[in-house]
Parts: C-alpha cells; structure tokens; sequence
C-alpha cells in the first residue's frame, strides 16, 4: 500500500510542476490563460468498507487541470490590426469550417484581404455593404477597392465678421469742421463766376463718408465760411450723394454702365430715388451748381479714396476672404472662394464667390424680360437672350441684428432697393455638369467683435486607394482612404458562454465548445455583458511569474517528499525481507 501512496503522490507531484512549466513556458504568449491543478485524495474501501473511521488512504489523484479566466493585462501595439477585448468575451474563429474561441487578437490579413490568425484561422463577424452592417456572421474581409468620388453638392460656412472693421472709406462719427481733415473725406472747391463787378468767390464741397453704403454727407463753404452772413444758415443744408460703385451693387439702376462712382442720387437722406447719372439733382451753393452733366464743375466721385474696384487677386478690394475646395463628379479639386464686403455701419457685407479664381459663372444664363417675366427674345436674331454672370447676383448681402446673429442672406440693399431674402447657391461650377447645384449653408455666423474666421464643410471627396484600417470599441472595422474619407467595412464578433470553464482547449491560445460550456451566445462588442474592443493593443498572459516560480518550488518539495516516503517503504520491506 506505501508504495502505491508514494507513486500516486510523485505523479500528482509531476503534473504539478508539468502544469507550473507550462504556465512558465507561456507568460509571453498572448491571450494565454492560466491553470492550476486540482488534487483529490484516494480511499481503498474494499477491504474495511465504505464510510468507516479507521480507513487509510491511498494517495492522490489529479482530479481536474482547470484553466483560470481572469483577464491579462492589456499592452499597446503599434499594429491597427492588434486588438484586445476590455471586458468578457471571446473572439470568434473558423479553424477548417469548427467554431473556435480565442482572446488572442493578433491578427492579420491574407492574400485575399481576410481578417486571419497566425495560424490561418478566419476571424468572424459582420461584413458592411456601402457601409450597412449586416446581420449574418462570415469571415471578416478588408475590400482594397479604391473609393469613387463624390461630387459636392452642399457648403456649410459659418462665419464671424469682426464688427470692429471699417468700410472703405471709414464711416466719420465726428462733427464736421473744415479746419480739421478728419471730420471729411476727401474735398473739391471751384470758383464761382459773377458779372463784374463782383468777385469771384471760392465754393469748398466736403465730402465726409456717412454709414450707409457709398454714401456721402456734403457739407459747404465759401471763403472759408460755413454760414451765409446774409442769412446766418449755412450754405448747403442737410444734403447726401450716393454712387454707383465700380462693381455695379447698383446695377438695376440706369447708372450701370456708367464710369465708376457715378453719382445716382442727391437729397437729404429722407426720400430716396435713383436715378440717371445724367440727372442727377445739382449741388447749388452761392449761385454755383455741382452736377454731372459733363460740364464743369461736377459733383466730386470718391476714386481716390474708396475701396477698388473687387478683384480676387486684390485683397484692398475686401474685407474678409479665404478659399477652400470643392470637388466635381469625377473627384477633380476645385477652389471655393468666398468674399466679404462691409457695406455701411448697418450690420451689411455684401459676399462674393468664386471658382477657381474666376467670379462670373461660364453657363449663359437667360435675360429675363421684366415686363413679361419670361427670357427675353432678341430682336434681330429671333433667338433667347443669355449673359454672363456672377455665381452670385448682384448686392448679394449678409444681415446681421444688433447682437451680432445672423438674420439671413438677401439680394438688395436698404434704402436703394427693397431686400429679398434668399437662398444661396451656385451652379456652372462643375464642368462635368453644368446644371450641378452647389448649396450654400451659412449655419449660425455670426458678427462679434473678434477677429474675422470661419469654418467651412462641405460634402464631396476624391476618388481615394485603401490607406489603412482601424478598429474602434464598438469593433467596427473602419478604413481609411488617402482622399480622407473613411468607410465602415464591417463589425467582429464576439462569443461568450454560460460556463466558460467548461471550454475545451484547442492549442493556437483557443477553446472550443463542450457541454460543460454550453452554446455560444455571440453578438456585437459594447453591448449586453460583451467587452469593448481596443484597437491597436494585445491582452498579455494572466501568468504572475512570481507565483509561478513559488509553485514550483512547492511541486519541487513535494515531489522529493513522496520520493523519500517510496524510499523509506523500500527500507522496510527491505528489513522483513532481511529477517531469518
């Protein structure tokens, strides 16, 4: 009986240190698990009988290798394809059409695109089509189609405008004084012409920039006086001139057409009608009249000091601009400007835009006959008038409230025409398609007393080769294309189980299903009781070194213990045999 307790003792005591070397030999394998031995002690109940007190034993016996669940520590990679579950699960694989299990995730991709391990093994999950994830579990595959371009079909721009900004020329708040050159904007004097014996006299027009568009209060004086000492008024009561601008913000006015800065409208400000530069009403001070007749002397025009003629390429001729780029049907970029012009002290900017540095749109677009409403025909030809025109119409504007927030965009300025709000877009842009609509969205801008910006969005792309993948929490595998677009190809799976100390192992750090286990419960990392994935890192083995190392010095004690408890039955048995 010794002799069999000893052995039973030194197997038990050798499976001990096979499983402690075991644990050893696989600290650094990913995804590994841990066991432990679990011992039983033997009873010999067939001579004394089942349940008696004086029974001995008869050794040890190793009653389960169990492997321990617990989660390793989770170490960061530099490989997209590297993934650890933070939490319970497992991930699905296809060894040879068997389900297996594992919480190794250094995977890799084959020659086909697959999502594989190491050892060939098919990771499962949910495969994406045109980024829907579908519900039927497969071997997960990266398509390395290259992606097709997307035309842009909408522009979101939210910007601020810094209502610290001066139109050009700046309005002037002070009182006028014409001993100070900084109450006017610019002047003009001319020599009145009486019949002798009279004396010609010097009539002085000053022109101080007020806070509506292109509009000039006019002040007077004649020798240097303000007053006329006949009467003790002054020479010009409240008078304004308004111009047409070079860019025509006019232009349904008669005085498009007409040199830049053609006066359209003389009066007090109170009753406003435009009209002919060639009828301009006169400024009369002292029997001399200001016009624009072409005779001298003629109204003054503010050449020399207001803002230029807009030219994209001239930054003076704006107030706030930047470019982005848009792409047309078959992915070729295009630039996107977009223009601001401070219009007045009334919260206004008129905007332009332009493609490609160009502002008129390269599509005719019809004339439209204000009479009838409908294309005008021309006369000689018989055929539908069409122009050229700018992406945006003429006095587009921005409006905003005294609090800086965007009212809205409209066509026409107050008071020279009534506004309509509109809505913005453009077309002609795309040479792949002439009738392309390119919506302008101008979100929440705003005009705050902070330094102009703005953010611009907008929806198309180029045509982009696969880049590279990633996967997120939530595992879904995403791809990333060299236009910067990135697409959802697919989702993995996870499995997890009723028992999980009832899997199998299958070697490659995998389980298979048993009874003990139970079916797999499988479904979609972050939901329910499954984990949430991390992208680019490895769970590292469960084995505590030190611990490990301590078993084994126990395994070790016990094994020459039970030798020597062989060893002292030999020297007994060696005694009886010895006796005579």
């Amino acid at each position: 009986m010794g002799f069999n307790t000893a052995l039973s003792g030194i197997k038990a005591s050798a499976d001990f240190l096979s499983t402690t070397g075991n644990n050893i030999a696989n600290s650094d394998t990913t995804g590994f698990k841990k066991s432990r031995v679990e011992f039983g002690d033997l009873y010999n109940t067939n001579v004394i009988g089942a349940g008696s007190s004086n029974t001995i034993g008869s050794g040890v016996a190793v009653n389960n290798i169990a492997q321990e669940f617990s989660a390793g520590n989770i170490s960061y990679t530099d490989n997209n394809l590297d993934l650890a579950i933070d939490g319970t699960g497992f991930f699905v694989l296809d060894v040879g059409g068997t389900q297996a299990y594992t919480r190794a995730g250094d995977f890799k991709l084959n020659e086909e695109g697959y999502l594989v391990t190491n050892d060939g093994a098919y990771v499962q999950g949910y495969n994406a089509v045109n980024g829907i994830i579908g519900g039927a579990l497969e071997d997960l595959q990266v398509p390395t189609e290259r992606i097709a371009p997307e035309a842009s079909t909408a522009v979101e721009l939210e910007f601020n405008l810094d209502s610290r900004l001066d139109d050009v020329p700046p309005f002037i708040e002070a009182s006028f004084d014409p001993g100070d050159p900084d109450t006017y904007t610019f002047t003009q004097t001319a020599n009145t012409s009486p019949a002798p014996p009279a004396t010609p006299q010097a009539v002085t027009l000053y022109y101080a920039k007020s806070d509506a568009p292109n509009t000039y209060q006019v002040y007077a004086t004649v020798d240097g006086e303000q007053n006329d000492p006949t009467t003790g008024l002054p020479y010009l009561s409240e008078t304004y001139v308004v111009f047409d601008d070079a860019d025509g913000s006019f232009s349904t006015t008669t005085a498009s057409g007409q040199t830049p800065f053609a006066p359209i409208y003389v009066g007090d400000g109170t009753n406003v009608t435009l009209g002919d530069p060639a009828a301009v009403t006169g400024i009369t001070v002292a029997g001399l009249t200001f016009d624009f007749d072409g005779a001298q002397p003629e109204i003054a025009t503010p050449d020399n000091f207001a803002r230029p003629t807009f030219d994209p390429a001239d930054p003076k001729s704006y107030t706030y601009s930047n470019t982005n780029t848009i792409y047309d049907a078959l992915g070729e970029e295009h630039t996107i400007g977009y223009y601001f012009i401070k219009q007045g002290e009334n919260n206004t900017w008129e905007m332009k835009v332009t493609v490609d540095g160009e502002i008129n749109n390269p599509v005719p677009q019809p004339v439209i006959d204000p009479l009838t409403g409908l294309q005008a025909i021309d006369p000689v030809t018989g055929l539908p008038q069409t122009q050229i025109v700018p992406y945006l119409p003429e006095d587009t504007v921005v409006r905003f409230d005294n609090e800086g927030n965007l009212i809205g965009a409209y066509t026409g300025y107050e008071p020279y025409t009534v506004p309509s709000p509109t809505q913005l877009s453009i077309t002609g842009w795309d040479p792949t398609d002439s009738n392309a609509v390119l919506e302008i969205d101008l979100g929440d801008s705003t005009q705050y007393a902070l330094s102009s910006s703005d953010t611009f969005r907008q929806d198309g792309y180029a045509a982009g080769e696969l880049q590279g993948v990633s996967f997120d929490e939530d595992g879904l595998l995403i791809a990333s294309y060299t236009n910067q677009q990135t697409a959802v190809l697919g989702q993995i799976a996870l499995a997890n189980f009723d028992n999980v100390d009832g899997l199998t192992p299958a070697g490659d750090t995998a389980w298979v299903a048993s009874s003990d286990s139970g079916a797999a419960n499988i479904g979609r990392p972050n939901t329910g009781t499954f984990g949430s994935i991390q992208g680019g890192a490895l769970e590292e083995s469960n084995v505590d070194l030190t611990e490990e190392l301590v078993a084994l010095i126990e395994a070790q004690r016990n094994y020459q213990a039970n030798s020597k408890t062989l060893e002292t039955e030999n020297t007994v048995t060696q005694t009886i045999i010895n006796l005579r």
